[in-house]
Formats: C-alpha cells, sequence, structure tokens
C-alpha cells in the first residue's frame, strides 16, 4: 500500500456520526486526538457550510481553527471544482500527519517500500488538517465517498482535495493528449501555480472514464491528479507537500502504467 492510498484510508477510519451543519468532535484511529465541536455559521445563500465572498485566510501563528478550515475547504471546492456548497453535507475536521501513517502501517508495507519509508520518517513533516463532508444520506456509511481537502496548517495551502459528484461516468476511453495538458495547466493556473510542462505523464489507459495524470510544479513538488474524459475536469490532485522520496512501488507503477503526453 503506498503512501496516498494509506494516507486516504487512514482519515476513512475516522469518520463518525453526528449531526448536521456542525464539525464534529472524533476519536482519530490514529493519535486518538479529539477535535473540537464548532458549529459553522452559513454567511452566504442557503447552502451549508457556505463561505463568504472574497474571505481572506488568516494563519495565526501557524494555526487554522476548525470553522476557518471548513470555509477554506467550501472555498476550494466552489472555486476549484466548481461545487454547490448546498451539496455538501457535513462537514468533519481531523489533524494528522505523515508521522502518525508512517508508524501507524509501517507493516503494511512491502520490504523494500518500508526502508524507503524509515528515510521518509526522518523527514520533517507538515501538520495538516483533513475536512471531509459527507452527505446526510451517507452518514451511516463508513466508507462512503466524500469530498476531502486537505489543507497545510502552517501555510494555509490546500495540498490534497478530492470532489465526489453523482454524475455518470464517461465510457470514453480515448485519450487526447493536448486536452489533457490544457486541464492540468488551467487547473494549476486558478491556484497561481505554474505547471512543468515536460514533467507531465498519462495513465496509458482508462479506468470508468478517469485517467491518472503526474506533473511537478515549479518549486519542484510533485503532483497526482485524476481527470474525467467526460469533460477533462479535474477530480482530484494530492500535492507531494511534505517532499517525501517515491516508494519502489510507486515508481514502478509509474513505470509501467503511465506515458508521457505526446504535445509539442
Amino acid at each position: 500500500m503506498n503512501k496516498k492510498n494509506i494516507l486516504v484510508f487512514s482519515m476513512a477510519l475516522s469518520i463518525v456520526g453526528g449531526a448536521t451543519a456542525a464539525v464534529y468532535a472524533s476519536e482519530y484511529a490514529v493519535n486518538s486526538t479529539k477535535n473540537n465541536v464548532v458549529t459553522v455559521t452559513n454567511k452566504e445563500g442557503n447552502g451549508t457550510n457556505q463561505t463568504t465572498k472574497n474571505h481572506e485566510v488568516k494563519v495565526a501563528n501557524g494555526k487554522i481553527s476548525d470553522e476557518e478550515a471548513v470555509k477554506m475547504a467550501t472555498k476550494a471546492l466552489k472555486d476549484y471544482m466548481g461545487l454547490d456548497a448546498k451539496s455538501f453535507g457535513e462537514a468533519r475536521v481531523n489533524r494528522t500527519n505523515a508521522q502518525e501513517d508512517f508508524k501507524f502501517f509501517m507493516d503494511l508495507y512491502s520490504k523494500e517500500d518500508a526502508a524507503v519509508v524509515k528515510e521518509n520518517a526522518k523527514k520533517d513533516t507538515a501538520n495538516v488538517i483533513v475536512v471531509q463532508f459527507v452527505r446526510a444520506e451517507d452518514l451511516n456509511q463508513p466508507m462512503a465517498a466524500s469530498n476531502r481537502i486537505v489543507i497545510n496548517e502552517k501555510t494555509g495551502e490546500i495540498v490534497s482535495l478530492t470532489a465526489f459528484t453523482n454524475e455518470a461516468r464517461s465510457s470514453e476511453a480515448t485519450i487526447a493528449d493536448v486536452k489533457v495538458k490544457s486541464a492540468v495547466i488551467n487547473f494549476f493556473h486558478k491556484q497561481q501555480k505554474n505547471v512543468k510542462e515536460n514533467t507531465m505523464k498519462v495513465s496509458k489507459t482508462a479506468s470508468s472514464g478517469t485517467i491518472r495524470v503526474l506533473c511537478n510544479l515549479e518549486d519542484g513538488r510533485d503532483v497526482t491528479m485524476t481527470i474525467s474524459l467526460k469533460n477533462y475536469s479535474v477530480s482530484s490532485y494530492e500535492i507531494n507537500y511534505d517532499r517525501l522520496i517515491p516508494l519502489p512501488s510507486e515508481e514502478k507503477d509509474y513505470r509501467e502504467n503511465f506515458r508521457e503526453l505526446k504535445v509539442n
């Protein structure tokens, strides 16, 4: 199990029940740290947990409150994914650090991967806030799909985002490299980030109408993305915010299942 999948799995373990329109106290499966129960006031329209217009994020001494994290996550889903806050559902907040995942899941790594994980564990890894929005109909489903946003608590950067929609998956299997390139560049342009164009790679085949994309930002951090072939919209991305060394299993996956974009 690679680092990215482990992080998603560990967050899923923390899901608990509760009441709508609140951020819940929950016991995190790895470090058992409880989060505060807070109510997020709706400031715009009738959507749950919707942020105010032109909301400016203020990070005080590297700390972001649960309320602020939910507002940031809501704004990211609206600005980057075009989602309507009315459909988000209930917000749940957890705080974690990659070090916790290294320790908790060490036994699940292969021997080769474990050696690299030990090197990664020596790094100064960031404290992050994970915000999940769970729809009312999915509250009692521990592994239900949800919108999930990860925020670097020190910098306020949105370093990972996964959007869930009910739209039908595309049956398209042909990958248009030009559209992939445009989708990646335009997506990060919204975040005022630049992509190194010659670093883009795409999965050789589509899966359920989606493809995976790899690229590097100009600051050197690598990114993994998921793009829909229906309209070439980005449904998820994750920045390697801790600049972790890729695991051997990841490197093998990249070599065998990805190709360079055929775009000049």
